[in-house]
This record gives C-alpha cells, structure tokens and sequence, in this order.
C-alpha cells in the first residue's frame, strides 16, 4: 500500500510534468507566417485562394555523378518524395474538406483554389506550413507588354 505521502508526491510530479509540456509546446511548434493581405481577404470575403509553402526542402546528397539524364531523374525523385512526405498531412486536410487544390512539387507548395475561412484557419496549426500567402487566380494583364497595334491573339489590330 501506497503512504499518503507518496500518493501525494505522485500527483504533485505529475502535475509539474503536464504543466512543463504545455509550457513547452509552443516552443516546439513553429508559426505559420500569413501573408496580411490575406488576412484582411478573409475578414470580407467567406472565401479565398492561396499559396502554401512547406518548411522541408530536398536533400540532393548522394546524387549520381554521371550523366545529365541521371542527375535530372535523381534531383526530380528527391523533389517529388520531399513533397509527397511533407505535403501529406496538408493534402489530407484539403481533401476531408472538399476543397479543391494543386500540389506543386517542384517548389513544394500547394495552390488553394477556393477555401474558406474556417479550413484557412486550420492550416495555421500545421507544423510543416512555413508560409500561406495571397492568390490571386486572375489572368495578368498583359496589355501593357504588347507591341503597339497587336491584340492578345497576336493579330493585327484596327484603329
């Protein structure tokens, strides 16, 4: 049988212990920077698009020194496993929430098309996130870098 003095040391250590991990957490954890232009965004608007860039970069070590051929393929399976790990818990949130999105792995980002408010506030607890900013899927206005007198589909242009 336990002494009431022991049983009472327990409790004392156990709480020490639960309030050391909660003091500690916040310093394993990461913030997620949000591009403030997408916060305001979302404090008018119930949706949004945006970029998610990811902490984890490629590791080329141990690549071949051969051909191009080779190095190209090793560098573009290092780059595709890299976003496949670090873009998975991500990608499985989007998709439990039905929102539509691209996994780029090439920069390790992921483009959001269309999400509200709600799922743009649960990827701020993502520790692999590094940085979620403004989207904008509208076609650049190209008008201003065409020579004079041609149109966007290449053709002369009447006066």
């Amino acid at each position: 049988m336990i002494s009431k003095g022991w049983h009472i040391l327990v409790n004392i250590i156990s709480v020490v212990g639960v309030i050391g991990l909660l003091l500690a957490f916040p310093l394993l954890s990461r913030a997620v920077e949000v591009d403030s232009e997408l916060m305001e965004h979302f404090k008018t608007n119930e949706t949004g698009s945006y970029v998610i860039y990811f902490r984890a970069k490629a590791s080329f070590a141990g690549a071949p020194n051969s051909s191009w051929k080779e190095q190209n393929e090793f560098i573009n399976r290092a780059l595709q496993d890299n976003a496949n790990r670090s873009q998975a818990r991500v990608v499985s949130y989007l998709f439990h929430h039905r929102v539509q999105y691209r996994s780029l792995w090439r920069d390790n980002t992921v483009i959001v098309e269309k999400s509200n408010k709600d799922v743009f506030e649960g990827l701020h607890s993502f520790n692999e996130i590094e940085a979620i900013r403004f989207y904008s899927s509208e076609p650049a206005a190209f008008s201003k870098t065409l020579p004079v007198g041609k149109t966007m589909s290449g053709e002369e242009g009447k006066p």
